[in-house]
């Protein structure tokens, strides 16, 4: 009896294996951090539940008011609208964070399957969690990061059975990529990474069987798989104009200066990451190399791929450090395969029961209403931003009934799901729908340059809600309290709410 109750026990893999999801659970689980991206998709979500359909054009702004634009996150919008309804901000929250881990906890399964060491695994999953922490939160692209893994970890076991002569079992894995890539394409604009990374492995295979081209089956499936994953992506409301936005989001993001669509740069975490992440796989490469390591040519050309892209934008590099960490693992498994010995035989123990059991726990009381027992958490615990928008809010419905707010352009966000409909913003995240007039009025105003009263007055703005310490930086704060028409009437820590001191503007708004 005894024996048989130990042999349920959990093993030390077990625990390698849960470390990482761990992690990712409990730092998204508990993150208080203001919901940049989240809120304008949610109010989409419920726009599109209200009126039972698409909606593909502005709601929220009085500067290009019913602007037409593609909406390819629709299906994620839906999801949060119907999980906030469920259960509000902490359901999403926490399967958002579930969908991470998710993605993070198949990471670690798929380099342990690569380099045959848990430990090793679990190591690279950390690694890799840490590098892209800094962009992790709830928005859409936390399906993307879920699709990648899984598409990757797909057409690697395919290419493995190929290599078997497992031809059925490569087209079921193979046949699953379109539909990744189609349900990838209602969710996140980020689907071109499916292809592009569809396409390495093709690239990869031509290269390898380019003496035998005519006869190289796994090159006939890879290229199958490529034109049915295209041909899926078609599977959209927009059809093949999704590429435009695609295009159009990331040049004007990057035009504009948006911080996550700039090259990757030392002064942020991610960018740190970036860079050593690229140093250390070039030295580990180095020295494998000269130990006569022969990399496979779909890693070269997938992470060359991947590689330009991250060096024109942060928003790229968590795709190149989820294909770097495999890679980067199995050369430290060649340069190291005495020292980590043979792959795992992992055998239950108490040890490894009592340090699961603690990982669940730590797991548990990270979730909202049970953080408050965990001494971690319960020490980091503070109130959120959106709390003190809330508060401006009250206040502001007390001098007005409705009107026009301009705000610092990541509240807009906030602002869309909480002020509509009886307040439009200047500005919310949809940056690839203001021409460059809207987008300088707004600088100029977020900058207190000599023509930001006339613009407020042109666009009949009447109320602000500023950031303190951020507009006290671009110089509006200043202008605002020298102004004389405008008065501060709230304040809720760094959220400040000032309305017109020479009543409502009368004259026509901008178009």
């Amino acid at each position: 009896m005894h024996s048989t109750w130990h042999r349920c026990l959990p093993t030390d893999t077990w625990v390698r294996y849960a470390l990482v999801p761990v992690l990712v659970f409990i730092a998204m689980a508990s993150d208080q951090s203001y919901l940049a991206d989240f809120w304008h998709h949610l109010a989409r979500g419920r726009a599109m539940a209200e009126e039972g359909r698409l909606v593909d054009h502005d709601l929220f702004t009085f500067t290009v008011p019913g602007q037409p634009f593609q909406d390819v996150n629709w299906l994620s919008q839906l999801c949060y609208y119907g999980l906030y309804q469920w259960g509000g901000l902490a359901l999403v929250q926490v399967a958002n964070a579930l969908v991470l881990a998710l993605a993070l906890g198949l990471l670690v399964h798929g380099c342990h399957r690569r380099v045959g060491s848990s430990s090793l695994a679990m190591g690279l999953g950390i690694i890799a969690f840490l590098g892209m922490w800094e962009v992790l939160t709830v928005r859409p692209q936390t399906f993307s990061l879920l699709f990648f893994v899984v598409e990757y970890a797909l057409l690697e076991r395919a290419v493995a059975a190929l290599a078997r002569g497992e031809r059925l079992n490569a087209w079921l894995r193979l046949g699953c990529v379109p539909v990744i890539v189609a349900l990838w394409a209602n969710m996140h604009g980020a689907f071109p990474a499916g292809l592009i990374l569809v396409g390495g492995f093709l690239a990869g295979r031509v290269w390898e069987a380019r003496t035998n081209l005519r006869h190289d089956a796994a090159l006939r499936m890879l290229a199958v798989c490529l034109l049915v994953s295209t041909l899926a992506t078609l599977v959209n409301p927009y059809g093949w104009d999704i590429y435009r936005y695609v295009g159009l989001t990331s040049n004007t993001a990057a035009a504009r200066g948006i911080d996550e669509w700039l090259p990757p740069a030392l002064d942020s975490w991610i960018g740190r990451g970036f860079f050593v992440s690229l140093a250390a796989l070039t030295l580990i490469g180095w020295f494998a190399l000269r130990r006569g390591y022969r990399p496979r040519a779909q890693d070269l050309l997938s992470l060359g791929c991947f590689l330009v892209l991250a060096s024109r934008s942060i928003r790229m590099v968590p795709w190149w450090l989820l294909l770097a960490v495999p890679v980067t693992g199995e050369m430290l498994r060649f340069l190291f395969k005495e020292k980590l010995g043979t792959a795992d035989a992992p055998k239950p123990t108490q040890a490894a029961a009592w340090t699961f059991a603690a990982l669940m726990l730590a797991a548990l009381s990270s979730l909202p209403g049970l953080q408050r027992f965990n001494p971690l958490l319960a020490a980091r615990a503070q109130s959120r931003l959106e709390h003190d928008l809330d508060v401006v809010r009250q206040h502001l419905l007390r001098y007005q009934a409705s009107g026009r707010i301009f705000s610092r352009f990541e509240w807009g966000e906030y602002l869309t799901w909480t002020y509509t409909p009886q307040f439009r913003v200047f500005m919310d995240g949809r940056i690839e729908i203001y021409p460059d007039a809207v987008w300088q009025a707004y600088a100029d105003v977020t900058q207190g340059h000599a023509n930001w009263v006339e613009i407020l007055d042109r666009y009949e703005v009447s109320a602000l809600v500023l950031d303190e310490a951020y507009h006290a930086r671009t110089g509006l704060l200043s202008q605002v309290e020298r102004c004389g028409r405008w008065r501060r009437v709230a304040q809720s820590r760094s959220a400040l709410l000032y309305v017109r001191q020479d009543g409502p503007v009368l004259s026509s708004a901008a178009p």
